[in-house]
């Protein structure tokens, strides 16, 4: 194991020595500093960042070594050695309290102390390595848990899409139905009269039913990544967004300027969620705006959808105000939400950045324009 730079911290002046003559015989050690007080191996610690202490438990001085140890440790993470010339049990005890690395009895066995000092090493590497493989996966799983509460969120909205979505078809339905009784008292029911009935009713019901396929087929998780179209994509979720869209009199449209299909390699209901979460940040903050301004004109969300070199490029345009300066660093934040208590978790832009960036390999930011925000989305486009 090469470039251990090692700092000793020993009262003992010939001991300190001795033992940095034998460190240094060895080709890959270094001593950075030799510390004869808690307070000034401290300082050496923060000054030098070595790779591990060798500290004497008992030292002159008001800081003994264990304090002096769990010090660095705390504060740089740097591991530590221990040095005695005791075995009492009840040090040992107090020691164990800083989770050193070792023990080395004074005085020092010179292929002992290089043997500890490789396997303290390698049990601190070993250490970092799992920690950092459990922090990826409790990260892992955070993102996880935002993603399905997001899709819960979304859910939400999505039934209130629903509900406006299937409010035609039913009044259509209604009409029909009550067609039925004048038809009787009429005289005009016939084959030609009950065929025509059965037609226009199930397209109606027809209708309602592929808006709840559309809506199950959304929150459908994809297992792999495949090159899907965008604009048909998108398309899509607007149609699906049809009917809220309406009600709010929002002006939404996607333009695509001499371009008829953009491909790029993802997980498409991942990215439709992302489409869905946009729509409905932007929807939102359009009603708050007309809220404050009492301006009911307000409502346009254009997606302009284009080719930048090798990119597809996204831009969701909103006329809804923007984000204040001072909540601008903190939007992709999870949990950070501008709505009124109990109208929203604020995972929607968290997860958003989190599925384009992280599992698509594309790019989300913002920024403010007049009267409202831009939103981009990048993805690297894919040629079939």
């Amino acid at each position: 194991m090469d470039n251990i730079k090692i700092q000793i911290v020993e009262d003992e002046a010939l001991i300190a020595l001795n033992m940095k003559g034998k460190i240094e015989g060895y080709q890959g050690f270094m001593v950075t500093a030799m510390a004869a007080s808690g307070e000034d191996a401290i300082v050496a610690a923060e000054r030098d960042r070595p790779d591990i202490v060798l500290m004497d438990i008992v030292l002159r001085g008001s800081m003994d070594g264990i304090e002096a140890a769990k010090e660095i440790k705390d504060r740089f993470g740097i591991p530590v050695i221990y040095l005695t010339a005791y075995s009492d049990d009840k040090i040992i005890e107090k020691a164990e309290l800083t989770e050193p690395l070792g023990y080395l009895l004074k005085p020092c066995n010179c292929r002992e102390m290089i043997v500890t000092i490789k396997m303290a090493m390698y049990k601190h590497k070993m250490d970092e390595y799992r920690k950092k493989a459990e922090d990826a996966e409790r990260l892992r799983q955070e993102e996880k848990l935002l993603i399905e509460q997001a899709k819960l969120s979304a859910m939400g909205e999505m039934l209130r899409s629903i509900s406006h979505n299937w409010r035609q078809p039913l009044n259509t339905l209604g009409l029909i139905v009550q067609d039925i009784e004048d038809a009787y008292q009429f005289g005009e029911i016939n084959t030609e009269y009950l065929a025509d009935f059965v037609k226009n009713a199930m397209t109606e019901i027809n209708a309602m039913s592929e808006t709840v396929s559309g809506y199950r087929n959304l929150f459908k998780p994809d297992k792999e990544k495949k090159p899907f179209e965008v604009i048909g994509a998108v398309n899509g979720v607007l149609d699906f967004l049809h009917g809220q869209i309406r009600s709010l009199s929002v002006d939404a449209k996607v333009i695509h300027s001499g371009i008829d299909a953009l491909y790029v390699t993802g997980y498409l209901n991942e990215f439709r969620q992302v489409i869905l979460n946009l729509m409905f940040n932007s929807m939102d903050a359009i009603v708050e705006r007309r809220k404050a301004l009492s301006h009911a004109t307000i409502g346009s969300i254009t997606i302009d959808i284009a080719r930048r070199e090798s990119m597809v490029m996204l831009k969701i345009i909103d006329d809804g105000g923007g984000v204040p300066e001072k909540l601008a660093n903190r939007i992709f934040e999870p949990y950070f939400t501008t709505r009124e208590q109990g109208k929203g978790v604020g995972v929607g832009l968290y997860v958003s950045k989190v599925l384009v960036e992280n599992q698509m390999g594309g790019r989300l930011y913002f920024e403010n324009v007049e009267n409202g925000a831009t939103f981009y989305v990048m993805f690297p486009e894919t040629a079939v």
